[in-house]
C-alpha cells in the first residue's frame, strides 16, 4: 500500500504553533497560512457527553445543539441572517468530551467572527420553542437508531462492556426516554456547570496574521467569568471482561446482523498507545480495512462491511472489531475475526505490513494539515493530549521507531481473543 507522501511529506508539513494563556485560563492557538483568504476559529470547551447522568443522557448533545439557537444578543433567525449575510458558515459538533463552535469567514470579518464566537459560547437562552423542534428532530433520530442493527449492536456492547453508570457506557446522543424529559432550565443548568473558560481552548488557522488574530480573540474572549472552574467528572478505568461473553439481541423486520466484538482499551496518553494503534491499523483499517477485511470480506465473503476500530481519547475507549454480515454468516464471521485477533497477538506482523502502516501514519498527518480545519483539530488535539508543541516534527520519529516487537507485546496486552464481549443484533429468530 501507497503512503499518502511518505517521507518528503512529512518534511514539508510544519506547523508552527503560537500559543497565548489568557487570565481566565483560556489556551489560545494559532498558526498562519498565508495563501488562504479564509479563516477558522475552532472553540473547543471540555464539556460533553462525559458529564451526562445516566438519567440525563443527551443533555450535552441537547445543549450543545442550542448554542447557536438564540443568544441573549441574538435570536435563531436574526443569528443565522447575520451569517449568512456575512458568507460565514457556522457549526456546533457535541462529542463525549467536549463540544466545538467552529465559524468559517474571509479574514476580514474575522472580527465579528469572534463576536459571535463568544456571544454563542458564553450567552446562550435556549428559547423553548427552538428546544421543541431541536427534540423533535433528536427523538426522530433515536427512534431510527433503536430500529437499526448496527446502531443497536454497538449500544448493547457498551452497556455491557463498561460498568453501570460510566460515562463510556452511554449513548453521546441519550435514549427517546432521557431526551424526552429534559427541559430548557435543564440546559441552562448544565451550560452554567461546564462551560467555562479555563476548560476551553481556541484553535485559529487560515490566512490571518496570527498576532492580529489572536489578539482579536483574546478581545473578544479576555473578559468571559474566570471563576475557578467546578470539579470535572473523572474517567474511571474499565474492566476487561475475564472470558468471553455474547448477548444477541433480535429486531424485527430485519435482514441484516451487525456484529461489535471488542473490549475496553487504553487512553489516549498511555505510552503503549502508538503500538497498539499501528497493530490495530495493520489487522482492521489499512487498505481495505486490514486483513480483517482481507479475510472476511474479501477471501470468504461473509461481510458486507469489516473493520476494526481503537477509539483513544483520554479514558478507556474501546477497542472493537465491527461486520455487517447475513444472519447465516453469523458464527462465521465472528470465528473469522477471532482468528485475525489470534493470529497478530501470536506472531509478529510482516516487516513489509509494518512499514506499509508506518509509511500511512506517517504520511497522513500531512494531509491533515492542508486544510484550516484540520489545523484546528491537529493544534486542540496537541494541546489536549499534551503532546508539545513540536509534536508534529517528532510524530514521524515516534512511528518509525516501532519494531514488530513492540506491535507483537502491545496487541498480546490488549487484544487477547478470549477476553471479549460480542453483541449481535439481527432479526428476531
Amino acid at each position: 500500500m501507497a503512503a499518502p507522501r511518505g517521507r518528503a511529506a512529512m518534511s514539508q508539513a510544519r506547523l508552527e504553533i503560537r500559543r497565548r494563556v489568557l487570565a481566565n485560563g483560556i489556551v489560545l492557538l494559532g498558526h498562519s497560512q498565508p495563501s488562504s483568504r479564509a479563516a477558522l476559529l475552532r472553540v473547543s470547551i471540555q464539556s460533553g457527553a462525559r458529564h451526562d447522568a445516566t438519567t440525563t443522557a443527551g443533555r450535552a448533545r441537547l445543549a450543545g445543539s442550542m448554542l447557536r439557537r438564540g443568544t441573549a444578543r441574538w435570536n435563531f433567525e436574526s443569528l443565522s441572517e447575520l451569517t449568512d449575510a456575512n458568507g460565514m458558515a457556522l457549526t456546533v459538533d457535541v462529542g463525549r468530551h467536549s463540544t466545538d463552535v467552529s465559524i468559517r469567514c474571509l479574514v476580514e470579518d474575522l472580527p465579528l467572527a469572534t463576536t459571535i464566537a463568544r456571544e454563542v459560547v458564553s450567552r446562550p437562552t435556549f428559547p423553548a420553542d427552538q428546544l421543541e423542534r431541536l427534540r423533535g428532530e433528536v427523538l426522530t433520530g433515536l427512534r431510527e437508531a433503536d430500529h437499526d442493527t448496527r446502531a443497536v449492536a454497538d449500544r448493547v456492547f457498551r452497556e455491557r462492556a463498561y460498568p453501570d453508570g460510566h460515562p463510556y457506557a452511554r449513548r453521546v446522543s441519550g435514549y427517546v426516554e432521557t431526551v424526552s424529559a429534559i427541559e430548557a432550565p435543564a440546559l441552562a443548568e448544565f451550560h452554567a456547570a461546564t462551560f467555562h473558560p479555563a476548560r476551553t481552548m481556541i484553535a485559529l488557522a487560515g490566512g490571518v496574521d496570527v498576532a492580529v488574530g489572536l489578539d482579536a480573540v483574546a478581545s473578544a474572549f479576555a473578559d468571559w467569568d474566570g471563576r475557578p472552574p467546578p470539579p470535572d467528572v473523572q474517567l474511571a478505568p474499565a474492566p476487561v471482561p475475564d472470558e468471553l461473553a455474547r448477548i444477541d439481541r433480535g429486531l424485527p423486520g430485519k435482514s441484516q446482523s451487525d456484529i461489535v466484538l471488542g473490549r475496553p482499551s487504553i487512553p489516549r496518553t498511555h505510552p503503549d498507545y502508538y503500538a497498539l494503534d499501528l497493530g490495530n491499523l495493520i489487522l482492521g483499517r489499512m487498505g481495505l480495512n486490514g486483513r480483517i477485511g482481507a479475510n472476511v470480506r474479501e477471501r470468504l465473503g461473509l461481510a458486507y462491511y469489516s473493520y476494526s476500530d481503537l477509539e483513544g481519547g483520554p479514558g478507556p475507549g474501546a477497542w472493537t472489531a465491527r461486520a455487517g454480515v447475513n444472519p447465516a454468516n453469523v458464527e462465521r464471521a465472528i470465528e473469522a475475526i477471532a482468528d485475525e485477533i489470534g493470529r497478530i497477538v501470536s506472531q509478529p506482523v510482516e516487516p513489509e505490513e509494518i512499514a506499509d502502516a508506518s509509511s500511512y501514519l506517517t504520511g497522513i498527518l500531512p494531509l491533515a494539515l492542508e486544510s484550516s480545519d484540520g489545523i484546528a483539530r491537529t493544534m486542540l488535539s496537541i494541546e489536549t493530549y499534551d503532546l508539545g508543541i513540536d509534536y508534529v516534527d517528532r510524530y514521524p520519529d515516534i512511528i518509525r521507531a516501532l519494531t514488530r516487537d513492540d506491535v507483537l507485546r502491545a496487541t498480546r496486552a490488549y487484544l487477547d481473543p478470549a477476553r471479549n464481549i460480542v453483541a449481535v443484533t439481527g432479526p428476531e429468530s
